[in-house]
C-alpha cells in the first residue's frame, strides 16, 4: 500500500480518524519511515490560513498526522522538511503548527545532532527577519514614543511570536536541563548551547528597540531610589520571561561576561592567514547575527534592569566587571538606532554603582576598552537628538568621571580635549576640570598647595595647549566654538576669583594666556560685530522681498544646528544677523568679566606689593 496516496486519500475524504491510523498503524511503520520526507512535504501543503478558517477540522487533523510522523520517523529528516515549510510560508498561524511538528521531531533528536538544531533554530530566525521593523525605530525618540512603540503591529507579531517561541522550547530546555557529570562550562556546539545561542540572538533581535525600564530613571540627581512602575508592559514581561528561560540554562550568567572582548579578538584572529577554525572553535563566537547584540542586551537586563538572580555565585570583583561590561555599553552606544542608546547609558549608570566603593586608579586606564568607551559613549550622545539620553548621559559620563582617582579624572578630561572637536564636547570637558579644580582648592586650606594635576605645569599646560585657545586665533570661528570659548572664560573668572594666593601659579604665565586667547578673543569679536552689522545693513537695503542663501555664505550650516539653511525673507536674514550679533554679546559679556576680574586683581596685588615695600622700610 502506498501510505502517502493513503493518508492524503482519507484527509481529502475528510476521514480524519483514519487518516492518523494509517500512520500508527504498526504494519505500515517500514513504510512511513521510507516516504517519511514526503509525508512531511505533501501533507503539510493542508496548513493554510484558509484551512485554518474554512476547514478547522482538516487543519487539525493535519496537524495530528505531522506529529505522529514526526514521532516515528527520522528527526533529521522530519526537520529537514519541517525547515522547508517555515522558508516558504508567512502565516504566523502555519509558523506555529509547524513549530508543533518540529518540537517532538528535536526532542528525539540524539545529542550528537547539535548541528540539525543549529539550523533548524537559524531558518526561525530568518522566518523572523521576514517581519519588517517599523520606520519609526530610525528617529530619536522620547520616552513616550518609546513606551508607545509595542503598539506597532510588527513589534506587536513579534513579541506575541517570542511568547509563542517560549512555549516551543519549555520542554525542549526541560529535556536538555539534566545534571551534567560536566563541571566545566562548555562551548563546543551541543544541544544546549544552540538553545543558548538562540535565546541570546532572538534577545539581540527584538529587544534593543524596545522599552524595557523597570524603574523611573531620574533626570537631575541618579543618587535617589528609583521607583518601580505601577504595571508591566507587554515588552518587559516577554524580556523577563526570555531572561528566566535563559537562566534556566545558564546558572551563572556573569561567566559569559568575557565574550563581549573575545569576540573582538576572534574577529582580528578571523583575517590571521593561519587561523585554524577547528581548534578554537567556540559557539558564542562564531554566530554572527545578533550576538553581539544579545550579549549587551542580556547584560543590560541583569545589570541595568536589575534581572540578576541573587543564586548567582557572589565571586566576582566588582572592578572586573565593569571593566567587562563597558565593551556591552560600547555595542548598545554604537548601533544605527539612536533607540539603542538610553540602554547603553542604562548599562552604564549601573556599571558606576558597583564601583562607587572602590575608587579606580589611573592605572585602571591603561586598558584600551576605556579609550574606546569613551570615544563611542560620547560620538553616541553627539548623534542623538534625544534631550533624556543627553541629560542622563552627561550625569553618568560625570559618575563615571568621578569613579576614578584625582589623576584619572585628569587623564580622562585631557583625553577629551584633545579627541574631539565638537564644541558642546569641549564645553564638558572644561567645566568638568573647572569644577575638579574648585573641589580641590575648597578640600585644602588657603596656603596648603594643591594637587600636581590641578595646578603649576600640568594646568598650564591644559590652559594654554586645550583650554584657552583659538585653533585660528582671531580668524577662529567664534560663533561655532562659542560654548567652549565661553566655559574657558568662565573657568578663567572663577580661578581668578577662587586662587587669590596663586596656589595654582596661573599669575606665573597670564601674560602668556592674556596674549594668545583675551586679546585674540577681542580682536575676533570685533571683527564679526563688524561683519554681522554690515550684513544686517545690506540685508535691511536689499530693494527685493526674497533672496537665495549664497548671497550670506558666512552663514554657515553648523551655525543653524546641523539643519540646512531656508531661502530667507528680508525680515528673515535681520533677524538671523540679530541672533548672531546677540551671541557675540554674550561672549563680549563672558570677556569683559574676566578684564574685570584681572583688573581687580592686579590692584589688589599692586596694593599689596606696595604695603610690603612700605613694611620693610619702615623696619
Amino acid at each position: 500500500m502506498d501510505v502517502l496516496e493513503a493518508v492524503l486519500a482519507k484527509l481529502e475524504e475528510g476521514s480524519y480518524k483514519s487518516a492518523v491510523d494509517i500512520i500508527t498503524d504498526p504494519a505500515n511503520d517500514i513504510a512511513v519511515k521510507m516516504q517519511s520526507m514526503e509525508l512531511i512535504s505533501f501533507i503539510s501543503k493542508n496548513l493554510t490560513d484558509e484551512n485554518a478558517e474554512k476547514k478547522p477540522d482538516l487543519y487539525s487533523a493535519t496537524e495530528t498526522v505531522l506529529s505522529r510522523v514526526a514521532q516515528q520517523c527520522s528527526p533529521p529528516e522530519v526537520l529537514y522538511e519541517l525547515m522547508e515549510k517555515v522558508r516558504i510560508t508567512t502565516s504566523d498561524d502555519v509558523f506555529t503548527s509547524v513549530l508543533k511538528c518540529m518540537q517532538v521531531a528535536i526532542l528525539r533528536l540524539p545529542a550528537k545532532r547539535a548541528r540539525c538544531m543549529e539550523w533548524v533554530f537559524q531558518t526561525l530566525i530568518e522566518y523572523l527577519d521576514k517581519i519588517k521593523l517599523p520606520e519609526v525605530i530610525n528617529k530619536d525618540m522620547d520616552e513616550q514614543e518609546e513606551e508607545l512603540l509595542e503598539c506597532e503591529e510588527s513589534i506587536r507579531r513579534l513579541l506575541q511570536l517570542y511568547i509563542t517561541l517560549l512555549l516551543f522550547l519549555e520542554p525542549i530546555i526541560k529535556h536538555l536541563n539534566q545534571p551534567s557529570s560536566n563541571i566545566f562550562f562548555e562551548t563546543s556546539l551541543t544541544q544546549k548551547n544552540a538553545v543558548i545561542c538562540f535565546l541570546l540572538r532572538l534577545v539581540g533581535k527584538l529587544f534593543p528597540f524596545l522599552h524595557l525600564q523597570r524603574t523611573e530613571q531620574l533626570r537631575k540627581s541618579l543618587k535617589q531610589t528609583p521607583k518601580l512602575p505601577a504595571s508591566k508592559s507587554y515588552s518587559i514581561q516577554v524580556a523577563e520571561d526570555m531572561i528566566g528561560t535563559l537562566l534556566l540554562l545558564v546558572k551563572d550568567p556573569l561567566f559569559m561576561l568575557p565574550y563581549g572582548e573575545k569576540r573582538i579578538h576572534f574577529e582580528s584572529k578571523k583575517k590571521d592567514d593561519d587561523y585554524d577554525e577547528e581548534s578554537s572553535y567556540d559557539c558564542f563566537l562564531c554566530q554572527d547575527t545578533y550576538m553581539a547584540e544579545g550579549f549587551a542586551m542580556l547584560f543590560y537586563l541583569l545589570l541595568g534592569e536589575e534581572l540578576l538572580p541573587g543564586t548567582v555565585p557572589q565571586i566576582y570583583n566588582p572592578r572586573y566587571v565593569f571593566e567587562m561590561g563597558l565593551r556591552y555599553v560600547v555595542v548598545l552606544m554604537s548601533g544605527d538606532w539612536t533607540v539603542m542608546y538610553f540602554k547603553g547609558i542604562r548599562l552604564m549608570q549601573a556599571l558606576v554603582k558597583l564601583v562607587k566603593d572602590n575608587m579606580l586608579s589611573a592605572r585602571d586606564l591603561d586598558a584600551q576598552i576605556h579609550s574606546i568607551f569613551c570615544e563611542h559613549y560620547v560620538r553616541g550622545l553627539e548623534r542623538s537628538g534625544s534631550v533624556r539620553n543627553r541629560e542622563v548621559g552627561i550625569a553618568v559620563l560625570t559618575d563615571y568621571i568621578h569613579s576614578f582617582d584625582d589623576e584619572g579624572r585628569y587623564m580622562i578630561v585631557s583625553y577629551m580635549l584633545k579627541k574631539f572637536d565638537d564644541d558642546s564636547v569641549r564645553s564638558y570637558a572644561i567645566n568638568v576640570y573647572k569644577d575638579l579644580i574648585m573641589n580641590d582648592m575648597r578640600q585644602k586650606l588657603q596656603k596648603e598647595p594643591l594637587i600636581k594635576w590641578f595646578s603649576g605645569d600640568v594646568l598650564k599646560n591644559m590652559l594654554t595647549h586645550h583650554i584657552c585657545l583659538l585653533k585660528q586665533g582671531a580668524k577662529t570661528d567664534l560663533l561655532d566654538n562659542s560654548y567652549s570659548i565661553i566655559s574657558a572664560l568662565s573657568a578663567l573668572w572663577v580661578l581668578l576669583k577662587t586662587d587669590r594666593s596663586n596656589r595654582s601659579h596661573i599669575w606665573n604665565y597670564f601674560e602668556t594666556l592674556e596674549k594668545q586667547f583675551l586679546l585674540e578673543l577681542r580682536t575676533g569679536i570685533d571683527l564679526s560685530r563688524a561683519h554681522y552689522q554690515n550684513e544686517m545693513k545690506a540685508a535691511a537695503e536689499m530693494k527685493g522681498k526674497h533672496s537665495s542663501v549664497e548671497q550670506l555664505p558666512e552663514i554657515t550650516v553648523s551655525t543653524l544646528n546641523g539643519e540646512m539653511p531656508p531661502v530667507m525673507t528680508k525680515a528673515k536674514k535681520v533677524e538671523l544677523c540679530q541672533g548672531m550679533l546677540l551671541r557675540l554679546d554674550m561672549l563680549d559679556f563672558h570677556l569683559a568679566r574676566v578684564n574685570s576680574a584681572i583688573d581687580q586683581m592686579r590692584r589688589t596685588m599692586g596694593v599689596d606689593k606696595c604695603s610690603s615695600t612700605q613694611q620693610m622700610d619702615t623696619e
